[in-house]
């Protein structure tokens, strides 16, 4: 609903600061008015004839194609497709025989951080409290 909203504000922002300067001011002329009705009569539409409904043609028989028995002739089946030749890749190179010591790490230190210095005890153990039913 969010992107819906967005996307209609930027709509409304881009029909408003459309550049219209090209337009100018060569507007249409407006359309002459329309002149005055005749007073002159016209006579009603002819008639026009019923139609006739001519019959229906008489439907002609037209057998079935007569299926024809199959071809008693072997097809072979088709060739298999050819493999890819095989393409060139030479060998990597071997890997180079010498010895690379592990970087050097710092050393895991044991200092934790200390609760803050204003007398505040962090506790360690969540205190259980046990409800008292009443009756």
């Amino acid at each position: 609903m969010k992107f819906f909203t967005a996307a209609i504000v930027a709509v409304v922002l881009t029909c408003a600061c459309a550049d219209v300067s090209h337009l100018g001011y060569n507007y249409q002329q407006p359309a002459p008015a329309a002149s005055a009705p005749s007073n002159s009569y016209i006579p009603p539409a002819a008639n026009v004839p019923d139609p006739v409904y001519a019959p229906a043609p008489v439907p002609v028989y037209q057998p079935a194609p007569v299926p024809s028995a199959p071809a008693s002739a072997y097809i072979p089946p088709a060739p298999a497709a050819a493999e890819p030749e095989p393409v060139y890749q030479p060998a990597p190179s071997a890997p180079a025989s010498s010895y690379i010591p592990p970087a050097p790490q710092p050393a895991a230190s044991e200092v934790y951080e200390q609760p803050a210095e204003d007398g505040y005890r962090y506790r360690t153990v969540r205190r259980r409290v046990y409800k008292q039913r009443r009756f």
